[in-house]
């Protein structure tokens, strides 16, 4: 049974940023199109959605290497870049609590009447599969608190497929608190109400402030508890489960070349690779022999934009509101430096399949990395201030302000608040007193 609470059509992504991106379609080779899977054995018990006309596809599973070890038994894996994993459903009664009607109508081309329908809560929260679908669960690693944690992966998220829209933009499509996985270690796989909702509403705050992130369909709430410690005291009480659908250009990460690195699966890593350049940066030649000097450049650019971008709207992203983080590793004066730590962490995994003269390019690259954040980061201060041109005291106004104890949250607002006013007086005075309400907006 599904109850159909507050539905959400918020004009207003997620946090999880897509680094990798998916701009054109994959180019199947001889090797993949030879390569044949089974897929009558892939989650007979859990029904597909028949009624709801959305169809994904699956090119991930013919261009890398899937698991030999089927279900959710909790394991290392090795020479995978996916498991495949079933989601296991919510407990019913199901409470559709959110739904983004952007991405509902303008990413996966549906009409507003099928939230109406049952099958549709069920899709979004892992009760049933859409056609086509072939939940898969990414291998990856990485650092936590700075020291490397081995093997991580999607530990409560499984990836359903890709969708291509009307429009010809491909999205993979994930749920994220479905349930255990090969990656879950100790967890339930389970995501609570709280960082749900944080999950939901900063993806789509994020996309129409346009930072570049990732994107929330649906937040599906069940009554099934779920116990956490949510202060890391020791206080154990019990949440209620939930479910988030979220969507990328590309699920990817630096993770999901450093396990390969740290394991000596280099043949893997190289194929990856290849296929994450191909796929999502198709400006990139795929003979070009320093491709992956230039992969490194594309994405320590792309990264210092973006820290800056989301820092101008102050926003911090992996912030950690609570006694975990003794250190402040995440807090938001550090996002800067945590970029810079991610890509020193890509360097090293790609650092097998350069040569001599390719790693001392990249570091060079490298170091260029503060320059780049610092000089994006000030072209947006400077326009949330309504600074024209380039002078050299802007820089000392934004210095000062940054070392001011206030509430960002407060300062941006009002930043917000006074362009519109700047604005305003521009065009009043133009147009001789005319309101343009539609340039004010911008």
């Amino acid at each position: 049974m599904t109850k159909h609470g507050f539905t959400l059509f918020l004009f207003s992504s997620a946090v999880a940023i897509a680094t990798f991106r998916d701009e054109q379609e994959f180019c199947e080779n001889e090797s993949c199109n030879e390569r044949e899977f089974d897929k009558s054995h892939f989650y007979s018990d859990v029904k597909h959605c028949g009624e709801i006309p959305l169809a994904l596809s699956h090119k991930l599973l013919d261009a890398l290497p899937l698991d030999e070890v089927d279900g959710n038994v909790i394991r290392t894996v090795k020479r995978s870049v996916f498991s495949e994993s079933q989601p296991s459903p919510l407990k019913e009664p199901l409470t559709l609590a959110a739904v983004s009607q952007d991405v509902l109508r303008n990413i996966l081309d549906l009409n507003e009447s099928v939230i109406q329908n049952e099958e549709f809560v069920r899709c979004v929260s892992g009760g049933k599969l859409f056609p086509g679908s072939v939940p898969l669960a990414h291998r990856y690693g990485g650092h936590q608190f700075g020291y490397w944690a081995g093997q991580l992966g999607d530990g409560r998220a499984h990836l359903l497929g890709e969708y291509t829209n009307r429009k010809g933009e491909r999205w993979e499509v994930q749920l994220k608190g479905s349930g255990k996985t090969p990656y879950s270690r100790s967890g339930d796989g389970r995501a609570v109400i709280r960082s749900s909702v944080r999950e939901f509403l900063c993806s789509e705050a994020m996309h129409f402030l346009r930072v570049p992130t990732s994107r929330a369909l649906s937040l599906v709430v069940s009554e099934e508890p779920v116990w956490r410690d949510p202060f890391y005291n020791g206080s154990v009480i019990k949440e209620r489960g939930a479910v988030v659908l979220r969507l990328a250009k590309s699920w990817f990460r630096i993770g999901s070349l450093e396990i390969l690195t740290r394991t000596g699966e280099l043949d893997v890593l190289r194929t990856l690779l290849d296929f994450v350049i191909k796929e999502h940066f198709k400006s990139i030649g795929t003979n070009d022999p320093d491709k992956y000097v230039v992969f490194f450049s594309r994405v320590l650019n792309e990264t210092a934009h973006l820290i800056a971008h989301w820092m101008s709207v102050g926003f911090a992203h992996d912030f950690v509101p609570n006694t975990s983080d003794d250190e402040g590793r995440y807090s938001i004066g550090a996002q800067a430096n945590v970029g810079l730590f991610n890509l020193q962490k890509l360097l090293e995994a790609l650092k097998p399949l350069l040569t001599s003269d390719q790693l001392s390019q990249s570091q060079q690259i490298l170091r260029e990395y503060p320059q780049i954040y610092h000089q994006r980061f000030h072209e947006l201060f400077k326009a949330k201030l309504g600074f024209l041109g380039n002078e050299e005291k802007d820089s000392y106004v934004i210095a000062f302000l940054l070392k001011v104890n206030i509430s960002w949250i407060v300062f941006f607002s009002n930043c917000t608040i006074i362009n519109s006013l700047i604005h305003f007086f521009y065009f009043n005075d133009i147009f001789n007193g005319q309101t343009v309400s539609s340039l004010i907006n911008q």
